[in-house]
């Protein structure tokens, strides 16, 4: 209890790291159940290395910035900005789009990470999700989320500061150009797309931990400022 307990007092990067681990420690162990029980034939070994790294880095990503980003006094805009974040990205990737007159609810089973494959079609609206994808997706926006969140400033500001970081546009342009795309674009494997779609999403993510510690160190500057304003010196 005591080393569970001093575990979750830890510092943002050993909670990022223990968070990826344990990522990595299932997904591994799902992929070694799941070549035990089918016995696939395998291609390009390639597809064992994108699902591990895009879940490893989204999750230390998002638990380090989570941990990091304490104050946060606009948490309604965070949450709103953040969600429209994700569906942005789910629509324009393919996750999200128009009903195409597919099955109500199919799962399609594949390796660990690239699946089982979630496809749904309800006449209105089809999803298509696949496992890791949605996870690189969740993970996105749920830092665009504390990071607009933690801005101190209007919701003009917040926004204005949104739209114009590079590292935030950066999967939505991937999205536009199908390099982040849903189930239908497993097949660009064999081709560099991942490749570079894969450098790119690891990039973003260390773009916005950057982000996530100068807003830290910015704020930690403008409290002491703030009180020395205050009369008597407090908040």
């Amino acid at each position: 209890m005591a080393a569970l307990r001093g575990l979750v007092d830890g510092s943002p990067t050993t909670l990022a790291i223990v968070g990826a681990g344990l990522a990595v420690a299932v997904y591994a162990a799902a992929t070694s159940a799941y070549l035990a029980a089918v016995g696939p034939i395998i291609t390009d070994l390639r597809v064992f290395v994108y699902p591990p790294v895009w879940i490893a880095t989204s999750v230390a990503a998002a638990v380090w910035v989570d941990r990091t980003v304490d104050h946060r006094p606009r948490p309604w805009l965070g949450r709103a900005v953040g969600i429209t974040y994700v569906l942005g990205i789910a629509w324009l990737s393919g996750l999200v789009d128009v009903s195409s007159g597919m099955t109500p609810l199919r799962v399609v089973s594949t390796l660990p990470g690239w699946g089982p494959i979630g496809l749904y079609d309800n006449g209105l609206v089809s999803l298509s999700v696949v496992p890791f994808k949605l996870v690189a997706y969740l993970a996105l926006g749920h830092i665009v989320a504390v990071l607009v969140a933690a801005q101190g400033g209007s919701a003009r500001a917040a926004a204005l500061g949104m739209a114009s970081c590079v590292s935030c546009a950066a999967p939505l342009l991937l999205a536009v150009g199908g390099l982040l795309g849903g189930a239908q674009a497993t097949s660009m494997v064999a081709s560099v797309g991942y490749d570079i779609a894969t450098v790119i999403l690891v990039a973003t993510f260390a773009l916005l931990a950057r982000a996530a510690d100068r807003a830290t160190v910015d704020e930690g500057c403008r409290r002491p400022a703030e009180a020395a304003e205050t009369p008597g010196g407090q908040p």
